[in-house]
């Protein structure tokens, strides 16, 4: 196993080549500290995704159906499609936009959209400030999610490898 390696998903991956599985345990519970500023989580959601992307580039071989049946499906609609949504989600927006002159239902879906990703940014500043509201959490969240997806595969591509890490504990 590389140093920089995402371990969740590996070991799943390594039993899966091996002839193994892993299964669902419904009553395993575990707890899990989450961290409470927007900036603190993004960087996590970067150096995992990231690491994500490094394990499913040596990790190929395990996307082809033929070789790997259902799990090559798992993998393509749990991890691919799902980090690729933050460009969707892009070229959505631009299209909307460019289509908001011709249509009012491309125009009101436009709208939609930049009232989402403005009440994203309001929370985003009100945080900043030291001030959150739950009703902006959720647009805050759902942004910044697909923000690390974009930013980690940007690293991916450059090469940045996260052979280390500190977990993040403060109580800002």
């Amino acid at each position: 196993m590389y140093a920089e390696a995402c371990s969740d998903f590996l070991i799943c991956t390594n039993l899966y080549r091996n002839g193994l599985r892993s299964i669902f345990a419904p009553d395993a519970v575990c707890y899990e500290h989450t961290n409470s500023r927007s900036d603190d989580e993004l960087s996590m959601r970067v150096r995992v995704i990231s690491q994500t992307f490094t394990d499913l580039w040596r990790n190929r071989d395990m996307l082809n159906p033929l070789k790997s049946g259902f799990f090559a499906v798992q993998l393509i609609s749990h991890k691919v499609l799902r980090y690729t949504v933050p460009f969707l989600l892009f070229a959505l927006l631009v299209i909307n936009a460019a289509l908001a002159t011709e249509s009012f239902f491309y125009a009101a879906i436009f709208s939609v959209q930049a009232m989402f990703y403005l009440l994203a940014f309001v929370g985003w500043i009100m945080e900043r400030a030291g001030h959150r509201l739950s009703l902006l959490a959720m647009p805050l969240y759902f942004v910044l999610a697909n923000l690390a997806s974009a930013v980690a595969f940007y690293k991916f591509l450059r090469g940045e490898r996260y052979a280390r890490w500190e977990p993040i504990r403060s109580s800002r």
